[in-house]
């Protein structure tokens, strides 16, 4: 599909702007969500165009966040996008944002979009629904992600697609590593998604677990980003890193993974860091997936 590149800044802007009135309000978890979500699908655009998206299609968007991406795909083709998130407030916010965004005619001639609230595991919509499901950043978060790739299978029509997407932390490379502090601080999260049942190699594992659940792969592509960067303390990706980093203490000092003193010593060490040249590559992984028909 062609994504049109004023939209985007349009798109961009009203994000951007949002993103602030959330931290104004205290709504620090919100922000963060949106500021970092917004970040990675800057990338995702690459992945957009390569999508067999037709006019007049029906979208649904798992663990859709603020809605970006329903945002995206209606303002550049006629389809109809549903949203779903398992957070109230989320579902709350996005639909805030379709509205101003309807105001502005962002969206294409044709287009609708809808969220609701609703669980992965347990979709409330009727069998060979949707021409293309889409879950991005979700499934390492889950103890049975086959589950919900069943719940997608269901859901998908005979000859549609699944798009899934997550990341694996073998792809991600520093140099220099990170500083102590960081280090900990990230493995402290890291910890807590485990002891959850989470996974942060879930990536390499997509594709079986899309065949497990009944779909025939496509394609798989390797979605990656480079970059050379002084991290000092106007950097905007670094502040977004402090930002969820002070976002997540609750969770690491109640589930012990540090103690209180430690976890917010690290955050002031983190802070006062001199500024230092990094090298940074990530990647994600992006399996493409039809339903078979018949």
């Amino acid at each position: 599909m062609e994504l049109d590149g004023t939209k985007q800044v349009t798109l961009d802007a009203t994000l951007e702007a949002y993103t602030e009135e959330l931290r104004a309000d205290g709504d620090d978890e919100s922000a963060v969500t949106l500021a970092y979500t917004h970040s990675l699908h800057r990338m995702w655009r690459t992945a957009l165009r390569m999508l067999p998206v037709a006019p007049g299609s029906s979208v649904l968007d798992v663990g859709s966040g603020l809605g970006i991406l329903a945002f995206e795909l209606a303002a550049n083709l006629g389809l109809e996008v549903q949203g779903v998130d398992i957070d109230a407030r989320f579902v709350k916010h996005s639909i805030e944002l379709c509205d101003r965004l309807t105001t502005m005619q962002l969206f294409a001639p044709g287009a609708g979009v809808e969220f609701s609230e609703g669980d992965v595991r347990d979709l409330a919509f009727a069998a060979d629904r949707f021409d293309l499901a889409f879950i991005r950043e979700l499934l390492q978060f889950l103890t049975d992600p086959v589950q919900a790739l069943d719940q997608l299978y269901r859901v998908v029509k005979p000859g549609g697609y699944a798009c899934v997407s997550d990341t694996d932390d073998q792809l991600h490379i520093t140099w220099p590593d990170h500083s102590a502090p960081l280090a900990r601080l990230v493995g402290a999260v890291s910890d807590i998604q485990y002891s959850r049942g989470g996974d942060r190699q879930c990536g390499r594992k997509l594709s079986t677990y899309l065949r497990q659940a009944g779909f025939e792969i496509a394609s798989v592509v390797v979605l990656p980003e480079a970059q050379h960067r002084v991290v000092s303390r106007s950097d905007g990706e670094r502040a977004l890193v402090i930002e969820q980093l002070h976002a997540a203490r609750e969770r690491i000092v109640e589930t012990r993974t540090m103690t209180a003193e430690a976890c917010d010593a690290d955050l002031a060490a983190l802070e006062a860091e001199e500024p230092h040249e990094e090298f940074r590559m990530n990647a994600r992984i992006i399996v493409l997936a039809r339903k078979p028909e018949g």
